[in-house]
């Protein structure tokens, strides 16, 4: 579910939004040319909700992150970004299948927006960036996993 949660957010957002999506990855390099848009893995979170382990639910997390070429821009993409975030209904893709496979639908939530200043303002790649934190709340039962 991971992977195809990801891949999902990833297809989605480039497509709503027309700005290239980096996937982060170790050793993963940024582009010079802005705007793009970044998605990582963050802190899964997984509870047992019934006796016997019959259902299960996990929060996916994940940190998007916004690097626009100027204050006005980001803030401009960060609305658009915002939106699509929030209230699109988000396809469920098979991520290990070639194609477009569908395996449904989700939607994400917002839990924060943080601006981070440049810690080298010589470091052009690092200005006018923001992150959004994002969930995906997805209940498993024992007989669907």
């Amino acid at each position: 579910m991971q992977y195809n949660l990801q891949h999902s957010l990833l297809t989605h957002i480039e497509v709503k939004t027309g700005i290239k999506v980096v996937w982060i990855y170790d050793g993963v390099k940024l582009p010079k040319t802005k705007p793009f848009i970044t998605i990582e893995q963050m802190q899964n979170n997984t509870t047992i909700l019934s006796k016997r382990r019959e259902a299960v639910r996990t929060i996916y997390r994940f940190q998007i992150g916004l690097f626009a070429s100027s204050a006005t821009d980001r803030a401009l993409k960060q609305d658009e970004l915002k939106r699509v975030l929030l209230f699109d209904e988000i396809e469920l893709l098979d991520a290990t299948t070639p194609g477009r496979y569908s395996l449904g639908f989700f939607n994400a939530s917002i839990t924060a927006e943080v601006p981070m200043p440049a810690e080298d303002v010589s470091d052009e790649t690092k200005k006018h960036r923001i992150y959004f934190d994002v969930e995906v709340d997805v209940t498993f039962n024992k007989n669907t996993l």
